[in-house]
C-alpha cells in the first residue's frame, strides 16, 4: 500500500539511525598531488574498460557476478528508497517517491570501478514497468546466469509495486540481461501465485537446486517459497516451478531480503538452501531450516536451527560439508539488548550434524575483540573469503552499531561502527587472532574531518582485479551521500590499505531527485 509503503520506509530510516546505520554519506578523502593524478587515469581507464571489454565466446562465465563477461567479479548494488524524477510528473507531486534503482560497479585489474556508474531504473531501455510511487525497485538482489549465455545476470525484485490495483504492494521480480557492455535490458519473471496479494520477491537467492548446471532462482512472498528453474527464456519464462516446503509456516515481507542462503552443505552436485522465516522487521529473528537440493528440487531436513536473520554456507573446516553461519542482530546479551551474536552448526551429509556442538561467537567470547553493548547489532551481516589464503575461508561479521552513542536522540552524532574477522582453521571458525576494524581503522581510507560515518551493515567478500587476494566490499553511511569502500587484505589475512583499496562514488543522473546514497543493499553471492 502506498501510505503503508511510505511509513515503512521512513520506519526504516528511523531504524537505520537506530541501529547506527546514519542515512547519508560522507565525502571522499582528499587526495594529493602525483596520488590524485595517478587516480583519476587509472579511473579513466578502468571506465573505458567497462562496457567495451568483449567475452571470448559464449562460454560459461566463471563467476555468477560478471556482469559484462571480462572475467572480473562484479558489484552490483540497490537503492530502493531513491527518489526519481518520473517524465511527464510534476516534481512536487512526488510520482517517483521512493522509485528505487540498481548501479554496478565493475571490476577490472584496478579493482573496483570507482567513478561513472550509472544507474539502471524501471524507465531505462528494454526494462519493464515503469518507475513509479513507492515500487522499491532493488528492494532485492540476487545474481547468476539466468538465461545460459555465458553472461551473469541480475534478478531485481521491486516487492513493494503496485501492480493489478491501488496499494495491492502485489510486487515484481526483473531479470536484467548481462553481456558484453553489462547489464542491459532486462524481462519480468511472473507471478505464479498472484492470489497471494503481496510482496513478490520479498526474498531471492539463486542457485542450483536441482544439480542440473543450470541457475535457478528462489522466490518467496506472502505466504509462499517457489522454485524457479532455470534456464529462463527470453521472455522470463523459467523450466519449471515448483512449491518449495521450508518446514515452516511461510510469511515474508519488508525487510526480510537477508533470509535465505545458497551453498553446497552435503557432497552431492546441487546446491542446498538455508532459509529463515520473515519477519518484517529487519531486526528481528527467527529460526530457520535446511533444505537439501537434488534432482527432486529442495527437501526441507528436521533440525532447526536456532533464531538469527542472515545466514551464510561455507565450509570452514574443509572436511567437505559446508557450515552454516548464522548473523542473529537483534541477540541480547545479558541486559544488553541487540548486542547480537553469530552461532555456526557444523554441515554433514543429512543436513546440520547434530552430533557436533553450536558453536557461538559474541564480543564476550575469549579472544574476540570488544565488549557487548546495547545495539552494537554483531551479526547484522556476514561475509566469507579465505583472506589470509591458508586453504579455510573466514569469516567477517558486520557491527554498525558499534560506537553508537548511548544518549536520547538529540545527542551528537560519531563515526562507528565496523567488521570483526574471525579466521577459519581445521576446527571450523575459531576466535583465536580475532581482529576488528572500526571506522578510522589504519588501513581503512581515510576518514575527512567532522565526517560521520558508519559501516557493517552491508558487505561483500570478492576478488574484484582477480590476483587471488581478496577484498572487503563495505557500504558505508554519513552525513552527505553514502560510498562504497572496496578494502584490500593482505597474505596474512590483516585488512590493509592496498593498491586494491578504493573508495567508489555513488552515481550522479539526473532523474535522482534525492536518495539515500545508492548502497541498501549489496549482493550477498
Amino acid at each position: 500500500m502506498h501510505r503503508h509503503i511510505r511509513h515503512a520506509v521512513v520506519v526504516a530510516a528511523a531504524a537505520g539511525m537506530l541501529g547506527g546505520g546514519l542515512l547519508a554519506s560522507s565525502a571522499t578523502a582528499a587526495e594529493s598531488g602525483s596520488t590524485r593524478t595517478a587516480s583519476k587515469t587509472t579511473d579513466r581507464m578502468t571506465a573505458q574498460a567497462v562496457g567495451t571489454t568483449k567475452a571470448k565466446g559464449p562460454a560459461a562465465t566463471r563467476y555468477p557476478d560478471d556482469f559484462n563477461g571480462d572475467g572480473y567479479h562484479d558489484l552490483a548494488m540497490s537503492e530502493p528508497r531513491a527518489n526519481l524524477i518520473v517524465p511527464g510528473t510534476a516534481e512536487k507531486e512526488n510520482a517517483g517517491w521512493g522509485a528505487g534503482y540498481v548501479t554496478v560497479s565493475y571490476g577490472s585489474k584496478y579493482g573496483a570501478q570507482r567513478t561513472g556508474l550509472k544507474i539502471i531504473t524501471q524507465d531505462s531501455p528494454g526494462v519493464p514497468h515503469r518507475a513509479q510511487l513507492s515500487n522499491g525497485f532493488g528492494d532485492v538482489l540476487a545474481n547468476g546466469d539466468f538465461n545460459g549465455d555465458g553472461y551473469a545476470d541480475l534478478a531485481v525484485a521491486a516487492s513493494w509495486q503496485d501492480t493489478a490495483a491501488d496499494d495491492d504492494d502485489q510486487g515484481t521480480v526483473t531479470l536484467l540481461w548481462g553481456g558484453p557492455s553489462g547489464l542491459k535490458g532486462g524481462v519480468s519473471v511472473a507471478d505464479n501465485a498472484p492470489q497471494q496479494r503481496g510482496n513478490f520477491g520479498s526474498v531471492l537467492v539463486a542457485g542450483d537446486f536441482n544439480g542440473d548446471r543450470r541457475t535457478d532462482l528462489v522466490i518467496g512472498h506472502g505466504g509462499r517459497l517457489d522454485l524457479f528453474r532455470g534456464p529462463f527464456s527470453a521472455t522470463g519464462k523459467p523450466a519449471s516451478v515448483t512449491s518449495v516446503d521450508p518446514g515452516f509456516k511461510v510469511s515474508y515481507g519488508f525487510w526480510d531480503n537477508k533470509r535465505l542462503a545458497a551453498g553446497r552443505i552435503n557432497k552431492d552436485a546441487a546446491d542446498d538452501l538455508v532459509a529463515f522465516n520473515g519477519n518484517s522487521n529487519e531486526y528481528a529473528s527467527t529460526p530457520g531450516r535446511v533444505l537439501l537440493g537434488g534432482s527432486a528440487g529442495l527437501k526441507a531436513t528436521p533440525t532447526v536451527l536456532r533464531s538469527g536473520s542472515k545466514p551464510v554456507i561455507a565450509d570452514f573446516d574443509k572436511d567437505g560439508y559446508g557450515d552454516i553461519a548464522v548473523g542473529d542482530r537483534a541477540a541480547d546479551w545479558e541486559t544488553e539488548q541487540t548486542a547480537g551474536r553469530v552461532h555456526i552448526s557444523f554441515g554433514s551429509a543429512k543436513g546440520v550434524d547434530t552430533r557436533r556442538r553450536v558453536k557461538v561467537f559474541t564480543e564476550d567470547t575469549p579472544g574476540v575483540p570488544g565488549t557487548p553493548k546495547e545495539m552494537d547489532q554483531f551479526g547484522a551481516n556476514l561475509g566469507v573469503g579465505d583472506l589470509n589464503r591458508d586453504g579455510y575461508p573466514d569469516l567477517v561479521v558486520g557491527a554498525p552499531g558499534e560506537n553508537y552513542p548511548a544518549c536520547d536522540d538529540g545527542c551528537a552524532p560519531r563515526s562507528g561502527g565496523g567488521v570483526y574477522v574471525l579466521k577459519g582453521s581445521p576446527k571450523g571458525v575459531v576466535a583465536t587472532g580475532a581482529a576488528f576494524y572500526g571506522a578510522k581503522a589504519s588501513g581503512l581510507p581515510a576518514v575527512p574531518k567532522k565526517a560521520v560515518l558508519r559501516f557493517g551493515h552491508e558487505l561483500k567478500i570478492t576478488d574484484l582485479n582477480a590476483d587471488r587476494q581478496p577484498e572487503i566490499a563495505l557500504l558505508v553511511y554519513g552525513i552527505g551521500r553514502s560510498n562504497l569502500w572496496s578494502v584490500g587484505t593482505k597474505k596474512d589475512g590483516t585488512v590493509a590499505g592496498t593498491a586494491t583499496t578504493r573508495e567508489v562514488t555513488a552515481p550522479t543522473d539526473p532523474k535522482i531527485q534525492y536518495d539515500y546514497g545508492y548502497g541498501f543493499t549489496l549482493l550477498a553471492r
